[in-house]
Formats: structure tokens, C-alpha cells, sequence
């Protein structure tokens, strides 16, 4: 994966799947620009996260349990900057699989992501 990514959501969805992604150098910056969207990013458990921007009508949250990432993990930088958007880290288990849908549904099992 470059260090340095972006994307830009304007009136949709886009779902960022990181968990096979090969982190070269230990630090990626994803930079998203989000106008009347969503964007959804699914990183591994054993990642660091770094996410920060801003959100103007909309939320920026992290869901799952974020484990204890090692010292050498890999850090992914996510900035979102969004106007009437949302977007979401999902930090997803080692092993879990399955659609987006199936994940969500897996870590409220799992009492790692309220009910809603």
C-alpha cells in the first residue's frame, strides 16, 4: 500500500477494506474528503489507528475493541474531513470474515459495538 492515499465521497458510500493490506514502512496516511457520504474502513485488531479531522453535521467513530497492538505494529493515519458525512473504523478480529454486514453483525455479538 502507498504511504500516502486519498478519496473522496461526494452523495455516497465507499467501503476501505484494510485488513489484507501490506503496510510498507510501518505508517500509512489515508486522507478522505466526504460531502453528503459515507465512508467505512475496516482495518485489522493488530493495527494502530490514528484517526482525526474534522466533521461538519455528521460523526467520525471508531468501533470494536482496539486490542493491544505492538510496539512495531503498523500505524494507519486516517483524516476525514467531511460536510454532512459520516465515517467509521471498524477494527475487525483476527479470523472474522464475511460481508461488511456480517462483520457488523459479528462484533455486536461480541459487545464490542452497541445495539443501532
Amino acid at each position: 500500500m502507498p504511504r500516502f492515499a486519498g478519496l473522496a465521497v461526494l452523495f455516497g458510500d465507499a467501503d476501505i477494506d484494510l485488513r489484507t493490506a501490506e503496510i510498507g514502512g510501518g505508517t500509512v496516511t489515508i486522507t478522505a474528503l466526504i460531502l453528503f457520504g459515507n465512508a467505512d474502513f475496516y482495518v485489522p485488531r493488530s493495527v494502530d489507528v490514528d484517526l482525526g479531522g474534522f466533521t461538519i453535521f455528521g460523526h467520525r467513530r471508531e468501533h470494536g475493541d482496539d486490542g493491544d497492538p505492538a510496539p512495531q505494529a503498523p500505524l494507519v493515519r486516517i483524516r476525514v474531513y467531511s460536510l454532512f458525512g459520516t465515517s467509521d473504523v471498524w477494527r475487525i478480529p483476527p479470523g472474522m470474515s464475511g460481508t461488511y454486514r456480517e462483520l457488523i453483525r459479528s462484533i455486536r455479538k461480541r459487545g464490542q459495538l452497541d445495539p443501532g
